[in-house]
């Protein structure tokens, strides 16, 4: 299920956002100051090029891109 960024606490966005950024957006060889790409997740997530996915399953969410959802 895909929740909207307003639907969750800002404490749980910047840990998602944190996490998206450090683990999982793939730029430990890019010498890119964390707070760059943080702004750079939060305009994606705000352009929908990103999107935040909740699993009930496992009840769980995780930042991942449009595109790979195709939803573009």
């Amino acid at each position: 299920m895909i929740i909207q960024a307003n639907q969750i606490s800002s404490q749980a966005l910047d840990n998602l956002i944190s996490e998206y950024c450090l683990r999982d957006w793939g730029l430990n060889d890019i010498e890119s100051p964390l707070e760059t790409r943080i702004q750079q997740v939060k305009t994606a997530l705000d352009q929908g090029t990103l999107v935040i996915l909740f699993s009930e399953d496992e009840e769980c969410a995780h930042i991942t891109s449009a595109t790979e959802l195709k939803m573009e």
